[in-house]
């Protein structure tokens, strides 16, 4: 694993850990959005101000997103780090929320790590620049489109799904904000603040402010326990797949089996029905 690979996955777990722990604290006060213009009154003024902490965290993933795929040269290897971020996601449940940390918990978190340290070690470096199809993503997004569709239809119909829906939608929507992001990074001949000039750094914010707001809607109607497994098990598999399609990279066989090993992680961390 060379120095490069190295300081985009240290960036990557540092997007994660935004992301998750912030998603964490906006759930933790979530219900004082109820109260209206109330929330900007006194009894409820410290949550609201917590409420927006964790949105700015949320926020700032994107930053530390951005950096850590210039130093990497797939998408899928910054995704696949979301895992470490919700074992920060844990942590805060266990130190700020009480919430109880047992063996499923643990046993998780030692998958997460195992399936990363995995996708990182047996990685290897991509053969030239890389180069995206601007077609085959938007067929990408075409595909999702016809998936998730149905899906939305019929859980705002039944009422039910709902935190699987907006969880899958909200997960795969951030992934598909870091494809454009890298696409955006490539377009600009890997510059950062280059990005600013092209149109995927901004549908990239735009994709990423839609599924925070799905977040919201998902945590609103539906249990933590559904939606943030599947947030982050979409986060971690939609960038693998649209990475194939957009810029045509392949994954190791042993890679593959990481990315599900950091899923299985995934759902035991959020399967003991806590709140967080």
């Amino acid at each position: 694993m060379d120095e490069s690979l190295l300081v985009g996955m240290l960036f990557g777990a540092l997007g994660a850990l935004a992301l998750n722990v912030g998603k964490g604290v906006q759930k933790w006060k979530i219900m004082v959005l109820g109260k209206g213009w109330a929330m900007f009154s006194a009894p409820y003024r410290r949550d609201f101000f917590i409420w927006l902490i964790g949105m700015g965290m949320t926020t700032s993933a994107n930053v530390f997103f951005a950096i850590a795929l210039k130093y990497t040269d797939k998408t899928s290897l910054v995704s696949a780090m979301n895992g470490l971020g919700l074992i920060g996601l844990v942590i805060f449940a266990w130190l700020v929320i009480k919430e109880h940390i047992g063996w499923r918990e643990l046993g998780g978190a030692g998958l997460v790590i195992l399936g990363i340290t995995i996708m990182g070690y047996f990685d290897k470096p991509l053969g030239g620049s890389q180069v995206y199809s601007a077609s085959n993503f938007t067929i990408s997004l075409i595909i999702l489109l016809i998936i998730f569709t149905p899906l939305v239809v019929l859980s705002l119909y039944t009422k039910r799904l709902h935190g699987f829906t907006f969880g899958a939608l909200a997960g795969s929507l951030i992934g598909v904000a870091m494809i454009l992001a890298d696409m955006g990074l490539v377009k600009s001949g890997e510059s950062i603040s280059g990005m600013l000039t092209n149109q995927y750094a901004y549908l990239a914010l735009i994709s990423a402010t839609v599924a925070l707001a799905l977040t919201q809607l998902a945590f609103w109607r539906s249990t933590a326990m559904i939606v943030v497994p599947t947030i982050n098990s979409f986060l971690v598999f939609a960038p693998v797949v649209i990475e194939y399609f957009t810029f045509g990279t392949m994954l190791l066989p042993i890679q593959y089996l990481a990315v599900l090993v950091i899923i299985a992680g995934i759902i035991l961390l959020t399967a003991s029905g806590g709140k967080t």
